[in-house]
């Protein structure tokens, strides 16, 4: 059935997105900033201990056109 096929790839998918291998894990400092492209990532993170360090979330979004044309305007090489 059709239902039967998507929870089969739903299946599949989770299963892959699990594995240790598709994971990439960076340990933040105090004072580190991290960029993510939602289109293009999953993310997440792991649980931490906030009464050591106050953690600050800041979010905008910003067009990749928009972001591309301004990285290439001050030299850096866009992908």
């Amino acid at each position: 059935s059709f239902y039967g096929k998507l929870r089969e790839a739903h299946d599949a998918w989770d299963d892959i997105l699990g594995r240790d291998s598709m994971r990439l894990v960076i340990e933040l400092q105090p004072g580190d900033c991290v960029l993510v492209a939602n289109q293009r990532c999953f993310h997440g993170r792991y649980a931490f201990e906030a009464s050591k360090f106050p953690r600050v979330v800041m979010g905008c979004y910003v067009g990749m056109d928009e972001l591309s044309s301004k990285w290439r305007k001050i030299g850096l090489r866009v992908l």
